[in-house]
């Protein structure tokens, strides 16, 4: 996708705020060649037409003790597709909504502060909402890549102090 009137140099400062959104206008310059007054115009511009639409921190979900994340996947009724999408958005919980392929289908991740109001955010909106067929909700575990997240994927390795122990009862795989 191209958006009209951005040019090699701003295509190059959005690919680095992708992946370092704190950088400062000074780097970003030196970066791709210009000044960082330059920078800052460019970015701001950027802001206006709506192609940089904020800076955030990306916190893995997974890593932090006070919640999940999860993906919750609903089939419904054609008649009741726009009023479920509403319900979803207007939830707490929710972070992202998508359409996906299949009869009537949508994806949604969010957060939720534990395991049993997730189960009764789930429940509550099968039982409540007109028109929800099925539901079927999962809990992220793990996040091993999330490119979007800054996350990268690194090959699992046993910690030195389990390293040829068996899972079952902790003893070494040799003796």
């Amino acid at each position: 996708m191209t958006i009209e009137g951005l040019d090699e140099i701003d295509r190059k400062i959005l690919v680095l705020l992708k992946d370092h959104a704190r950088m400062s206008y000074s780097d970003l310059g030196n970066a791709v060649g210009i000044s960082r007054i330059s920078v800052k115009k460019r970015m701001e511009d950027m802001e206006k037409a709506g192609v940089i639409q904020g800076y955030r921190a990306i916190v893995d979900t997974t890593m932090v003790a006070e919640g999940m994340k999860f993906f919750i996947d609903l089939e419904v009724s054609p008649e009741n597709y726009e009023d479920i999408l509403e319900k979803l958005a207007g939830s707490d919980m929710i972070r992202q909504i998508y359409g996906v392929s299949g009869d009537c289908r949508i994806h949604a991740m969010g957060f939720a502060p534990n395991q049993t109001q997730l189960r009764f955010f789930a429940n509550n909106f099968f039982r409540t909402m007109k028109g929800c067929r099925r539901i079927e909700w999962h809990t992220v575990v793990t996040t091993y890549m999330d490119k979007d997240g800054g996350v990268a994927f690194v090959r699992y390795q046993e910690p030195e102090h389990l390293e040829g122990q068996s899972p079952e009862n902790g003893s070494s795989a040799g003796e």
